[in-house]
């Protein structure tokens, strides 16, 4: 599995995110190409504690399956259902989106000693499953967008 903490494949999907463009067009679902670069900083802000989500009754119980799921080496099927928090609604700037989305992988390189230690759906997690899951979130969407 590749990882964010290694320099050579976090280039590697840093170069991907630069690559896209205005013209970039999805292959699943329904989000701008804008809209996905937002969206995909989302699970990234969680794992360094900027950003909180609420747990709820079902995502306490579904969690810890939904994680062992998320966590095989296959990536992600398209079509996933995404936390409500994690929509966006709106057409955000793509250059300006491009590179705080590089900002974040950056910083959770930088950050990969103090992550959160709970995931607020799928529980505690090791600095290792905070990568895999951040890298395979990333991919799938760099993937969706044919990058």
């Amino acid at each position: 599995m590749k990882s964010l903490f290694n320099a050579k494949e976090r280039q590697e999907i840093i170069d991907r995110i630069a690559s896209l463009n205005e013209g970039s067009e999805r292959e699943w679902g329904k989000m701008s190409v804008s809209q996905m670069l937002l969206h995909a900083q989302a699970p990234i802000k969680v794992g360094i504690g900027e950003l909180k989500l609420h747990r709820n009754l079902i995502f306490m119980i579904l969690g810890p399956i939904i994680k062992k799921k998320l966590m095989k080496e296959e990536p992600f099927e398209k079509n996933l259902p995404t936390h409500k928090s994690f929509i966006v609604s709106f057409d955000p700037n793509l250059e300006a989106e491009k590179q705080n989305l590089i900002n974040l992988i950056n910083k959770f390189d930088a950050q990969k000693d103090s992550l959160a230690i709970k995931h607020p759906i799928f529980g505690k997690m090791s600095t290792q499953q905070w990568d895999v899951l951040l890298w395979k979130h990333t991919d799938h969407h760099l993937r969706q967008f044919g990058v």
